[in-house]
């Protein structure tokens, strides 16, 4: 029965040690396969990382070369009107220049205050009198939109925009846009008067472009 007994024990011994060795073995090669896989993660992040910096850095310089590309258009658009003035004064009506619309952020949100430059470029200058029709051209909820800039003066006693100068003048204002509107462009018409008859009129589109405080 000893005999029998030891027998039993040694056998049942030997196989709980294969089974435990076969159970090791599977999870040495769960490890090895978890490794292995493990590896080849690591490697695909590390070439998506490489694209995804390449990616960026292609970007960024398109962003560089964009910015370049407008500075230089708004250069060239600053040359040709100067030398528009210079070279052809009948692009402007007899004499009557429409220099320039500025804007600069007003305190309120969303609001901007505004300058208009008028001159007049005859040797013999008279004073010239008028009206102007201010329009902002953007789009509004996906939809082309316009206002007139007389609705959306922050001073409601000022109704109109007027003029009334010798040489130069700087007609000014404030704001408020509507909400939801992108303004891209401003259109002005001057209708021009003198000895209280009319002279001409003149319309110039400028870039709606803010200039920083």
């Amino acid at each position: 029965m000893i005999a029998a007994t030891l027998y039993a024990g040694f056998f049942w011994g030997n196989a709980h040690y294969a089974q435990q060795k076969m159970m090791l073995s599977t999870h040495e090669k769960s490890i090895q396969n978890l490794k292995l896989e493990n590896e080849k993660l690591t490697k695909n992040l590390n070439i998506l990382g490489v694209e995804l910096e390449v990616a960026r850095l292609t970007q960024q310089k398109h962003f560089v070369e964009i910015g370049k590309s407008i500075d230089t258009e708004k250069e060239l658009r600053t040359q040709l009107a100067f030398y528009q003035q210079v070279m052809a004064p009948e692009l402007n009506e007899q004499g009557f220049l429409i220099d320039g619309f500025n804007l600069e952020p007003a305190l309120s949100d969303n609001s901007y205050r505004f300058e208009l430059v008028l001159m007049q470029q005859n040797k013999t200058k008279n004073i010239l009198r008028g009206n102007l029709q201010v329009i902002l051209i953007g789009s509004e909820a996906g939809k082309a939109k316009q206002y007139s800039i007389d609705s959306l003066l922050a001073d409601q006693e000022q109704k109109s925009l007027t003029f009334g100068f010798k040489y130069f003048q700087v007609v000014e204002g404030e704001i408020r846009l509507p909400e939801g509107f992108q303004p891209e462009q401003v259109s002005v018409h001057a209708d021009i008067f003198q000895f209280k008859r009319k002279k001409g009129e003149l319309t110039t589109i400028f870039d709606w472009a803010i200039n920083p405080n």
